[in-house]
Protein backbone atom coordinates (compact mmCIF):
# COMPACT_ATOMS: atom_id res chain seq x y z
CA UNK A 1 0.00 0.00 0.00
CA UNK A 2 2.74 2.07 0.47
CA UNK A 3 3.56 2.45 -2.89
CA UNK A 4 0.06 4.37 -3.60
CA UNK A 5 1.91 7.76 -4.18
CA UNK A 6 -1.19 9.08 -6.09
CA UNK A 7 -4.87 9.11 -6.82
CA UNK A 8 -5.89 9.18 -9.93
CA UNK A 9 -8.88 11.51 -9.36
CA UNK A 10 -8.81 15.05 -7.19
CA UNK A 11 -11.28 16.71 -4.90
CA UNK A 12 -13.86 18.31 -7.59
CA UNK A 13 -17.52 17.34 -6.63
CA UNK A 14 -19.44 14.88 -9.00
CA UNK A 15 -22.06 18.24 -9.56
CA UNK A 16 -18.73 20.21 -10.62
CA UNK A 17 -17.77 17.65 -13.47
CA UNK A 18 -21.98 17.10 -14.20
CA UNK A 19 -22.33 20.99 -15.17
CA UNK A 20 -18.76 20.49 -17.29
CA UNK A 21 -20.67 17.91 -18.90
CA UNK A 22 -23.65 19.76 -19.11
CA UNK A 23 -22.10 22.63 -20.78
CA UNK A 24 -19.78 20.69 -22.76
CA UNK A 25 -16.54 22.46 -21.67
CA UNK A 26 -13.77 20.01 -19.73
CA UNK A 27 -11.07 22.82 -18.88
CA UNK A 28 -8.69 19.99 -17.37
CA UNK A 29 -9.35 16.72 -19.66
CA UNK A 30 -6.66 14.50 -17.79
CA UNK A 31 -8.37 14.94 -14.66
CA UNK A 32 -11.91 14.29 -16.24
CA UNK A 33 -10.35 11.35 -17.73
CA UNK A 34 -9.91 9.77 -13.78
CA UNK A 35 -12.81 11.18 -12.72
CA UNK A 36 -14.67 8.73 -15.12
CA UNK A 37 -12.17 5.78 -14.46
CA UNK A 38 -13.44 5.98 -10.72
CA UNK A 39 -17.08 6.22 -11.92
CA UNK A 40 -16.72 3.40 -14.25
CA UNK A 41 -14.55 1.40 -12.79
CA UNK A 42 -14.28 1.24 -9.08
CA UNK A 43 -11.69 -2.21 -8.82
CA UNK A 44 -9.38 -1.09 -11.60
CA UNK A 45 -9.45 2.62 -10.57
CA UNK A 46 -7.75 1.17 -7.24
CA UNK A 47 -5.05 -0.84 -8.87
CA UNK A 48 -4.35 1.69 -11.38
CA UNK A 49 -2.93 4.19 -8.92
CA UNK A 50 -0.27 2.15 -8.26
CA UNK A 51 1.83 2.52 -11.30
CA UNK A 52 4.22 4.48 -12.66
CA UNK A 53 2.91 8.52 -13.71
CA UNK A 54 3.54 8.33 -16.98
CA UNK A 55 2.25 4.66 -17.50
CA UNK A 56 -0.46 5.19 -15.11
CA UNK A 57 -2.19 7.68 -17.68
CA UNK A 58 -1.68 5.52 -20.86
CA UNK A 59 -3.41 2.78 -18.97
CA UNK A 60 -5.92 4.94 -17.74
CA UNK A 61 -6.90 5.98 -21.13
CA UNK A 62 -6.67 2.72 -22.65
CA UNK A 63 -9.26 1.16 -20.04
CA UNK A 64 -11.75 3.86 -20.63
CA UNK A 65 -10.92 3.30 -24.69
CA UNK A 66 -12.23 -0.27 -23.70
CA UNK A 67 -14.94 0.48 -21.80
CA UNK A 68 -16.86 2.73 -24.50
CA UNK A 69 -16.67 -0.23 -26.65
CA UNK A 70 -17.81 -2.29 -24.44
CA UNK A 71 -20.99 -0.01 -23.46
CA UNK A 72 -21.55 -0.11 -27.70
CA UNK A 73 -21.36 -3.71 -27.23
CA UNK A 74 -23.34 -4.52 -24.34
CA UNK A 75 -25.83 -1.80 -24.29
CA UNK A 76 -29.35 -3.35 -23.82
CA UNK A 77 -31.16 -0.57 -25.73
CA UNK A 78 -29.14 -0.54 -28.83
CA UNK A 79 -30.31 -2.91 -31.02
CA UNK A 80 -27.83 -5.01 -33.55
CA UNK A 81 -27.48 -2.60 -36.11
CA UNK A 82 -26.53 0.00 -34.39
CA UNK A 83 -24.22 -1.54 -32.38
CA UNK A 84 -22.45 -2.89 -35.35
CA UNK A 85 -22.54 1.10 -36.91
CA UNK A 86 -21.08 2.63 -34.05
CA UNK A 87 -18.26 -0.29 -32.97
CA UNK A 88 -17.47 0.49 -36.64
CA UNK A 89 -17.12 4.40 -36.19
CA UNK A 90 -15.59 3.75 -33.02
CA UNK A 91 -12.55 1.44 -34.68
CA UNK A 92 -12.14 4.04 -37.33
CA UNK A 93 -10.64 6.60 -34.23
CA UNK A 94 -7.79 3.50 -34.10
CA UNK A 95 -6.34 2.99 -37.22
CA UNK A 96 -3.95 0.57 -36.08
CA UNK A 97 -2.34 -0.22 -39.37
CA UNK A 98 -1.64 3.51 -39.95
CA UNK A 99 0.58 6.17 -39.29
CA UNK A 100 -0.98 8.41 -36.33
CA UNK A 101 -4.04 9.99 -37.98
CA UNK A 102 -3.35 13.44 -39.09
CA UNK A 103 -5.46 16.28 -36.56
CA UNK A 104 -8.05 17.31 -38.97
CA UNK A 105 -9.08 13.80 -40.07
CA UNK A 106 -9.24 12.86 -36.15
CA UNK A 107 -11.20 15.45 -35.76
CA UNK A 108 -13.68 14.50 -38.33
CA UNK A 109 -13.92 11.17 -37.29
CA UNK A 110 -14.33 11.61 -34.02
CA UNK A 111 -17.23 13.84 -34.58
CA UNK A 112 -18.61 11.42 -36.81
CA UNK A 113 -18.78 8.99 -34.15
CA UNK A 114 -20.39 11.06 -31.61
CA UNK A 115 -22.99 12.37 -34.23
CA UNK A 116 -24.11 8.52 -34.92
CA UNK A 117 -24.86 8.14 -30.90
CA UNK A 118 -28.02 7.73 -29.48
CA UNK A 119 -29.01 11.94 -28.78
CA UNK A 120 -30.17 11.71 -25.35
CA UNK A 121 -26.49 9.87 -24.20
CA UNK A 122 -25.74 13.12 -23.71
CA UNK A 123 -28.47 13.73 -20.94
CA UNK A 124 -28.13 9.73 -19.39
CA UNK A 125 -28.27 9.21 -15.51
CA UNK A 126 -25.57 6.56 -16.59
CA UNK A 127 -21.95 7.33 -16.57
CA UNK A 128 -21.02 4.60 -18.86
CA UNK A 129 -22.74 6.60 -21.45
CA UNK A 130 -21.95 9.70 -20.90
CA UNK A 131 -18.06 8.67 -21.46
CA UNK A 132 -19.19 7.67 -24.55
CA UNK A 133 -20.85 10.73 -25.12
CA UNK A 134 -17.96 13.03 -23.99
CA UNK A 135 -15.00 11.08 -25.63
CA UNK A 136 -14.15 14.01 -27.40
CA UNK A 137 -12.19 15.43 -24.61
CA UNK A 138 -10.40 11.70 -24.04
CA UNK A 139 -9.57 10.39 -27.11
CA UNK A 140 -7.05 13.22 -28.19
CA UNK A 141 -4.91 12.62 -24.83
CA UNK A 142 -3.61 9.75 -26.94
CA UNK A 143 -1.57 11.51 -29.23
CA UNK A 144 0.67 12.81 -26.17
CA UNK A 145 2.24 9.56 -25.95
CA UNK A 146 4.88 8.34 -28.41
CA UNK A 147 4.00 6.43 -31.47
CA UNK A 148 4.99 2.89 -29.93
CA UNK A 149 2.49 3.51 -27.25
CA UNK A 150 0.04 4.77 -29.74
CA UNK A 151 0.17 1.89 -32.33
CA UNK A 152 0.01 -0.32 -29.36
CA UNK A 153 -3.50 1.13 -27.81
CA UNK A 154 -4.72 1.24 -31.45
CA UNK A 155 -4.10 -2.30 -32.37
CA UNK A 156 -5.89 -3.36 -29.25
CA UNK A 157 -9.13 -1.55 -29.68
CA UNK A 158 -9.12 -2.09 -33.29
CA UNK A 159 -9.02 -6.10 -32.62
CA UNK A 160 -11.14 -5.56 -29.62
CA UNK A 161 -13.90 -3.78 -31.85
CA UNK A 162 -13.95 -6.23 -34.45
CA UNK A 163 -14.23 -9.10 -32.36
CA UNK A 164 -17.13 -7.50 -30.79
CA UNK A 165 -18.57 -6.72 -34.18
CA UNK A 166 -18.56 -10.72 -34.78
CA UNK A 167 -19.93 -11.24 -31.60
CA UNK A 168 -22.71 -8.67 -32.48
CA UNK A 169 -23.84 -10.22 -35.38
CA UNK A 170 -23.91 -13.43 -33.94
CA UNK A 171 -25.97 -12.46 -31.29
CA UNK A 172 -28.55 -10.74 -33.57
CA UNK A 173 -28.23 -14.70 -35.45
CA UNK A 174 -29.60 -15.65 -32.00
CA UNK A 175 -32.84 -13.96 -32.77
CA UNK A 176 -33.47 -17.11 -35.78
CA UNK A 177 -32.37 -19.97 -33.09
CA UNK A 178 -28.68 -20.09 -33.02
CA UNK A 179 -26.24 -19.68 -30.15
CA UNK A 180 -24.10 -17.08 -28.95
CA UNK A 181 -21.25 -19.16 -26.91
CA UNK A 182 -22.10 -23.17 -28.98
CA UNK A 183 -18.88 -24.80 -27.41
CA UNK A 184 -15.26 -23.69 -25.42
CA UNK A 185 -13.76 -22.71 -28.27
CA UNK A 186 -16.71 -19.93 -29.00
CA UNK A 187 -16.04 -18.59 -25.19
CA UNK A 188 -12.60 -18.48 -25.28
CA UNK A 189 -12.37 -16.46 -28.75
CA UNK A 190 -15.10 -14.19 -26.70
CA UNK A 191 -13.06 -13.36 -23.74
CA UNK A 192 -10.28 -13.41 -26.10
CA UNK A 193 -11.57 -10.10 -27.84
CA UNK A 194 -12.52 -8.64 -24.80
CA UNK A 195 -10.24 -9.47 -22.46
CA UNK A 196 -7.12 -11.03 -23.40
CA UNK A 197 -6.20 -8.08 -26.19
CA UNK A 198 -6.41 -6.13 -22.93
CA UNK A 199 -3.17 -8.67 -21.69
CA UNK A 200 -1.59 -8.21 -24.90
CA UNK A 201 -1.75 -4.63 -24.62
CA UNK A 202 -0.69 -4.14 -20.74
CA UNK A 203 2.17 -6.92 -21.73
CA UNK A 204 3.46 -4.25 -24.92
CA UNK A 205 3.04 -1.40 -22.66
CA UNK A 206 4.86 -2.92 -19.57
CA UNK A 207 7.49 -3.60 -22.21
CA UNK A 208 7.71 -0.02 -23.66
CA UNK A 209 7.95 1.24 -20.24
CA UNK A 210 10.81 -0.42 -18.34
CA UNK A 211 13.98 -1.39 -19.51
CA UNK A 212 14.61 -4.28 -17.02
CA UNK A 213 12.06 -6.12 -19.28
CA UNK A 214 14.31 -7.59 -21.94
CA UNK A 215 13.15 -9.21 -25.79
CA UNK A 216 13.46 -12.79 -23.97
CA UNK A 217 11.33 -11.87 -20.90
CA UNK A 218 8.93 -9.73 -22.89
CA UNK A 219 8.44 -13.00 -25.37
CA UNK A 220 7.81 -15.02 -21.86
CA UNK A 221 5.81 -12.31 -20.56
CA UNK A 222 3.78 -12.43 -24.37
CA UNK A 223 3.53 -16.23 -24.37
CA UNK A 224 1.08 -15.56 -21.39
CA UNK A 225 -0.68 -12.69 -21.43
CA UNK A 226 -3.78 -14.01 -23.28
CA UNK A 227 -3.96 -16.21 -20.25
CA UNK A 228 -4.08 -13.67 -18.03
CA UNK A 229 -6.97 -11.65 -19.21
CA UNK A 230 -9.05 -15.08 -19.80
CA UNK A 231 -8.44 -15.77 -16.15
CA UNK A 232 -9.70 -12.27 -15.19
CA UNK A 233 -12.57 -12.52 -17.98
CA UNK A 234 -13.77 -15.53 -17.14
CA UNK A 235 -13.94 -15.15 -13.40
CA UNK A 236 -16.50 -12.33 -13.99
CA UNK A 237 -18.53 -14.39 -16.09
CA UNK A 238 -18.79 -17.07 -13.30
CA UNK A 239 -19.75 -14.23 -10.59
CA UNK A 240 -22.31 -12.79 -13.26
CA UNK A 241 -24.04 -16.39 -14.33
CA UNK A 242 -26.96 -14.98 -11.57
CA UNK A 243 -27.22 -11.76 -12.95
CA UNK A 244 -26.85 -12.72 -16.81
CA UNK A 245 -29.80 -15.51 -16.08
CA UNK A 246 -32.12 -11.96 -14.99
CA UNK A 247 -31.00 -10.45 -18.70
CA UNK A 248 -31.75 -14.23 -20.32
CA UNK A 249 -28.12 -14.08 -21.27
CA UNK A 250 -25.91 -17.36 -20.81
CA UNK A 251 -22.02 -17.10 -21.59
CA UNK A 252 -21.92 -20.90 -20.51
CA UNK A 253 -21.00 -23.07 -23.80
CA UNK A 254 -24.29 -25.02 -25.55
CA UNK A 255 -21.73 -27.98 -26.06
CA UNK A 256 -21.05 -28.13 -22.01
CA UNK A 257 -24.91 -27.62 -21.13
CA UNK A 258 -25.48 -30.70 -23.42
CA UNK A 259 -23.06 -32.74 -21.81
CA UNK A 260 -24.62 -32.31 -18.22
CA UNK A 261 -28.15 -32.78 -20.24
CA UNK A 262 -29.05 -29.47 -19.36
CA UNK A 263 -31.39 -27.40 -21.18
CA UNK A 264 -30.50 -23.70 -21.90
CA UNK A 265 -34.03 -22.59 -20.49
CA UNK A 266 -33.81 -24.39 -17.61
CA UNK A 267 -29.98 -23.49 -16.96
CA UNK A 268 -31.40 -19.47 -17.47
CA UNK A 269 -34.43 -20.04 -15.53
CA UNK A 270 -32.96 -22.18 -12.81
CA UNK A 271 -35.84 -24.21 -12.52
CA UNK A 272 -34.19 -27.95 -13.47
CA UNK A 273 -35.37 -29.61 -10.19
CA UNK A 274 -32.51 -31.42 -8.00
CA UNK A 275 -30.97 -33.19 -10.62
CA UNK A 276 -30.55 -30.11 -12.90
CA UNK A 277 -29.10 -28.41 -9.85
CA UNK A 278 -26.34 -30.96 -9.48
CA UNK A 279 -25.73 -30.36 -13.05
CA UNK A 280 -25.48 -26.92 -12.92
CA UNK A 281 -23.27 -27.36 -10.27
CA UNK A 282 -20.83 -29.55 -11.90
CA UNK A 283 -20.77 -27.19 -15.05
CA UNK A 284 -19.64 -24.41 -12.40
CA UNK A 285 -17.09 -26.76 -11.39
CA UNK A 286 -15.60 -27.01 -14.74
CA UNK A 287 -15.64 -23.69 -15.42
CA UNK A 288 -13.56 -22.58 -12.21
CA UNK A 289 -11.26 -25.38 -12.62
CA UNK A 290 -10.55 -23.87 -16.69
CA UNK A 291 -10.44 -20.37 -14.65
CA UNK A 292 -8.03 -21.69 -11.84
CA UNK A 293 -5.74 -23.13 -14.72
CA UNK A 294 -5.72 -19.17 -16.56
CA UNK A 295 -5.14 -17.94 -13.02
CA UNK A 296 -2.14 -20.08 -12.87
CA UNK A 297 -0.46 -18.34 -15.90
CA UNK A 298 -1.24 -14.66 -14.60
CA UNK A 299 0.45 -15.58 -11.64
CA UNK A 300 3.34 -17.39 -13.53
CA UNK A 301 3.04 -13.44 -15.78
CA UNK A 302 2.96 -11.44 -12.52
CA UNK A 303 6.44 -13.40 -11.18
CA UNK A 304 7.95 -12.74 -14.76
CA UNK A 305 7.80 -9.30 -14.00
CA UNK A 306 11.12 -8.12 -12.92
CA UNK A 307 11.40 -7.60 -8.91
CA UNK A 308 12.39 -4.01 -9.24
CA UNK A 309 9.13 -2.98 -11.35
CA UNK A 310 6.74 -3.66 -7.87
CA UNK A 311 4.66 -1.16 -8.95
CA UNK A 312 3.60 -3.62 -12.79
CA UNK A 313 3.85 -6.35 -9.89
CA UNK A 314 1.14 -5.27 -7.76
CA UNK A 315 -1.01 -3.45 -10.50
CA UNK A 316 -1.38 -7.59 -11.58
CA UNK A 317 -1.28 -9.31 -8.71
CA UNK A 318 -3.90 -7.23 -6.85
CA UNK A 319 -6.94 -8.25 -9.30
CA UNK A 320 -5.11 -11.96 -9.72
CA UNK A 321 -5.82 -12.61 -5.87
CA UNK A 322 -9.13 -11.13 -5.83
CA UNK A 323 -10.10 -13.27 -8.82
CA UNK A 324 -8.56 -16.15 -7.11
CA UNK A 325 -10.60 -15.03 -3.52
CA UNK A 326 -13.99 -15.21 -5.84
CA UNK A 327 -13.13 -17.97 -7.20
CA UNK A 328 -13.23 -19.58 -3.49
CA UNK A 329 -16.41 -17.87 -2.93
CA UNK A 330 -17.80 -19.21 -5.88
CA UNK A 331 -16.46 -23.04 -5.75
CA UNK A 332 -17.98 -23.51 -1.55
CA UNK A 333 -21.64 -22.29 -3.06
CA UNK A 334 -21.89 -23.91 -6.09
CA UNK A 335 -25.37 -25.36 -5.14
CA UNK A 336 -26.21 -21.51 -5.34
CA UNK A 337 -27.62 -21.32 -1.97
CA UNK A 338 -25.31 -17.51 -1.91
CA UNK A 339 -27.44 -14.86 -2.43
CA UNK A 340 -26.35 -12.81 -6.00
CA UNK A 341 -25.73 -10.16 -3.58
CA UNK A 342 -22.69 -11.80 -1.88
CA UNK A 343 -21.37 -13.48 -4.44
CA UNK A 344 -18.50 -10.91 -4.43
CA UNK A 345 -15.56 -10.51 -2.10
CA UNK A 346 -15.77 -8.32 0.81
CA UNK A 347 -13.86 -4.67 1.10
CA UNK A 348 -12.12 -6.57 3.88
CA UNK A 349 -10.85 -8.93 2.01
CA UNK A 350 -9.86 -6.43 -0.99
CA UNK A 351 -7.87 -4.40 1.93
CA UNK A 352 -6.32 -7.71 3.28
CA UNK A 353 -5.36 -8.70 -0.30
CA UNK A 354 -3.74 -5.24 -1.20
CA UNK A 355 -1.88 -5.25 2.08
CA UNK A 356 -0.83 -9.07 1.68
CA UNK A 357 0.71 -8.90 -1.76
CA UNK A 358 2.22 -4.82 -1.10
CA UNK A 359 4.47 -7.19 1.54
CA UNK A 360 5.33 -10.26 -0.73
CA UNK A 361 5.24 -8.85 -4.04
CA UNK A 362 9.37 -8.71 -4.09
CA UNK A 363 9.59 -12.47 -3.45
CA UNK A 364 7.65 -14.98 -6.22
CA UNK A 365 8.07 -18.46 -3.61
CA UNK A 366 6.06 -16.15 -1.13
CA UNK A 367 3.69 -15.37 -3.66
CA UNK A 368 3.69 -18.70 -5.20
CA UNK A 369 2.82 -19.67 -1.23
CA UNK A 370 0.00 -16.92 -1.01
CA UNK A 371 -1.67 -18.37 -4.39
CA UNK A 372 -1.54 -22.25 -3.41
CA UNK A 373 -3.21 -21.16 -0.06
CA UNK A 374 -6.08 -19.67 -1.67
CA UNK A 375 -6.34 -22.76 -3.94
CA UNK A 376 -6.35 -25.30 -1.72
CA UNK A 377 -9.39 -23.81 -0.02
CA UNK A 378 -10.95 -23.67 -3.72
CA UNK A 379 -10.16 -27.23 -3.49
CA UNK A 380 -11.51 -27.90 -0.70
CA UNK A 381 -14.91 -26.43 -2.18
CA UNK A 382 -14.95 -28.13 -4.87
CA UNK A 383 -14.19 -31.57 -3.10
CA UNK A 384 -17.93 -32.53 -2.34
CA UNK A 385 -18.72 -32.72 -5.97
CA UNK A 386 -16.18 -35.26 -6.36
CA UNK A 387 -18.33 -38.08 -6.17
CA UNK A 388 -20.17 -36.89 -8.79
CA UNK A 389 -17.71 -37.13 -11.49
CA UNK A 390 -16.90 -34.04 -12.84
CA UNK A 391 -15.41 -34.30 -16.05
CA UNK A 392 -12.58 -32.33 -17.00
CA UNK A 393 -12.93 -29.87 -19.79
CA UNK A 394 -10.64 -29.27 -22.79
CA UNK A 395 -9.09 -25.81 -21.60
CA UNK A 396 -8.37 -27.06 -17.69
CA UNK A 397 -5.01 -27.64 -18.49
CA UNK A 398 -2.21 -24.52 -19.20
CA UNK A 399 -3.87 -23.25 -22.18
CA UNK A 400 -2.07 -19.73 -23.23
CA UNK A 401 -1.12 -20.72 -26.28
CA UNK A 402 -3.69 -23.00 -27.26
CA UNK A 403 -6.33 -20.09 -27.29
CA UNK A 404 -3.70 -17.95 -28.38
CA UNK A 405 -3.11 -20.52 -31.29
CA UNK A 406 -7.05 -20.34 -32.06
CA UNK A 407 -6.94 -16.36 -33.17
Amino acid sequence: MFLISQKTGDLRSEAYWKKAMDEDRIEDPKSFAAFMLGKTSRTFALNIQVLPAGLRHQVLLSYLFCRMADTLEDDNELEEGAKVRLLQAFRELFPAKEAPLPPAIRFSRQEAFRAALPPDWGRSDRWDRLLVHHCRWILPQMYDFRDPVIAAISRCVEEMCEGMIDFTRKQADTRSGQVLIATVEDLDRYCYYVAGTVGNLLCDLFTLHSPLIGAKRARDLRALSVSFGLGLQLTNILKDVQEDRRRNVSFIPLSLLEEERLTESAFLSGESGEAGTAAAARLMARLIEKTKAHLQDALDYSCLIPRLEPRLRLFCLWPLFMAAETLVLLGENLDGALPESKWKISRAQVKDIVGRTSLACWSNLWLRILFRRAMVRLEAGLAGLASKSVKPMPGSERSAGAVSGVM
